[in-house]
């Protein structure tokens, strides 16, 4: 992702609107991209001061807040990684089960 594409994506990662690819690269970016991650720092301010003056949040703590977006997006991230290996092990397991199931019932226990 570059600089452009990130900063363009900045107001959906605050707001949640998360796609696996699309969030992985951009904090990728963001690791990397000094000035994007001010970017994304100040967006990140201003969206929370402004959810404080419409009464949602009651102290406003914004490297706390910062941080907590940062870490949900990395489990968001986690979370789609395991739960895609997990289902390539699932279906490989259900490949073999049924895999053995015909053998045995074609040719019988064979020992």
């Amino acid at each position: 992702m570059n600089c452009l594409e990130a900063r363009k994506y900045i107001n959906d990662f605050i707001q949640g609107n998360w796609e696996e690819e699309q969030c992985e690269s951009f904090l990728e970016h963001m690791e990397s991209c000094k000035d994007c991650r001010e970017e994304l720092r100040i967006t990140h301010m201003i969206y929370e001061g402004l959810q404080s003056l419409e009464g949602e949040q009651e102290e406003l703590q914004l490297e706390k807040s910062y941080q907590n977006l940062i870490e949900e997006a990395n489990f968001f991230i986690f979370q789609n990684h395991f739960f895609r290996g997990l289902r390539i092990v699932v279906h490989s397991l259900l490949f073999w089960a049924v895999f053995f199931s015909a053998w045995y019932s074609l040719y019988g226990f064979i020992g």
